[in-house]
């Protein structure tokens, strides 16, 4: 019987290609701050970008430093926009704290105007997570 673990894999913008395997239980924020367990200034897309170019991207930089917290527990999401920017699950504005089942399927969030991630729950050996730990929960400094 196969392990089930929450993971983001990033579908547009910087954030395109990135995976993360999430922690089970725990709270994870995720944003622009380099203090964040999940920071889009520490994926490959920003590293590797001209920084003139992203320092200036404004479509990343609506991402807020703090942007979204979201924690999974038994296959059950639970987000919450902390932006000023906006949160979109599936396409929809995220107006109040949601509760999602990953069970029933995989969800789009995105952050800002354009960075995208799917949240799902996938078997633990799927080779976009190989050699993944779980995201840090505790970030370093900015």
């Amino acid at each position: 019987m196969s392990t089930l673990v929450p993971a983001l894999f990033g579908t547009a913008g910087l954030v395109s290609g990135e995976a993360f395997r999430l922690p089970e239980g725990a709270e994870v924020v995720i944003g622009r701050s380099r203090s964040c367990p999940v920071s889009f200034r520490r994926i490959g897309g920003y590293l590797r970008a001209n920084p003139a170019i992203r320092d200036n991207d404004h479509d990343f930089n609506t991402v807020s430093r703090r942007h979204l917290r979201l924690t999974v527990q038994d296959g059950v999401a639970s987000i919450e926009d902390l932006s000023t920017n906006g949160s979109f699950y599936n396409g929809e504005g995220i107006t109040q704290p949601l509760t999602v089942d990953l069970n029933r399927g995989p969800c789009s969030l995105r952050l800002g105007t354009r960075e995208t991630v799917e949240l799902a729950l996938v078997d633990a050996d799927d080779p976009r997570l190989a050699g993944k730990d779980p995201v840090a929960t505790l970030g370093g400094d900015d």
